[in-house]
């Protein structure tokens, strides 16, 4: 049985700490200047990544592994901001199904510009909360590029990705219906979709991992879960100035 390998990603699509080289290999593919490494433990990953990569990083490639699930506990602020404007966003149910909420975290210029919380639903799921985050975060991402801006959002739903930038064209070409059963979160998937319609050749969206040490992801989290516990129904500013180290002590979805 191979040995567990920890890549960590410095410079790529979503920087952070990944356990399967294909999941680790995707942030790093085709991007300029790419800096990563694989390391024997999480320990020494982790370190490695508070360090910031040396002059070996990036050069071998590492090792395959067969599991793809990503990792990682410590927050850096080194992730993926390479943006004029970068629109984190993420939802939480607690249980699921059950009370749900959503939170954004916007950046601007590579600076914490924003945060966001609220569409609180008390009879939510996971999934419809991580769809009201991208419906949102592309929201914001129209007035961005109307305002000449460079643009991404940040989503670490694939389910949430796939149905509004993939699986909806299918399903609108059948007139929204699919072959296997009906449509779920079909309201919130189509009004997603056609903001995306308007935008899809002037932004990015990227699957980011989730609780893998990304400042933006972990602070759409906290405001997730401040939407619950607020049962903030609007989605409403968090006033700053922001304690970035406050907000990541706030209870995580």
């Amino acid at each position: 049985m191979a040995k567990q390998k920890f890549y960590v990603v410095w410079r790529g699509m979503a920087p952070g700490i990944y356990t399967s080289w294909p999941e680790a290999e995707k942030q790093v593919k085709g991007v300029a200047g790419a800096r990563y490494k694989s390391f024997a433990s999480r320990a020494e990953a982790e370190a490695a990544l508070q360090s910031g990569p040396g002059k070996s990083t990036g050069t071998k490639k590492a090792s395959k592994d067969r599991k793809s699930q990503a990792s990682g506990d410590k927050v850096t602020a080194k992730a993926s901001r390479w943006h004029e404007v970068d629109i984190y966003c993420d939802g939480a149910c607690d249980p699921n199904p059950g009370p749900a909420g959503t939170g954004l975290a916007v950046y601007r210029d590579h600076a914490l510009s924003e945060l966001w919380y609220g569409l609180f639903n008390p009879a939510g799921t996971n999934n419809t909360a991580e769809l009201q985050g991208l419906l949102h975060a592309l929201k914001l991402a129209k007035s961005a590029v109307e305002g000449g801006r460079q643009t991404a959002i940040h989503c670490d739903s694939r389910y949430a990705i796939d149905c509004v930038t993939k699986w909806a064209f299918g399903w609108k070409s059948r007139d929204w219906t699919r072959k296997t059963g009906p449509i779920m979160n079909l309201a919130l998937i189509q009004d997603a979709h056609a903001v995306y319609l308007e935008l899809v050749d002037r932004i990015t969206v990227l699957h980011v991992p989730g609780h893998a040490g990304i400042e933006g992801n972990e602070l759409a989290d906290r405001m997730s879960m401040l939407a619950i516990q607020k049962a903030e129904t609007d989605l409403v500013p968090c006033p700053p100035p922001f304690d970035i180290s406050a907000l990541l002590a706030l209870e995580r979805g």
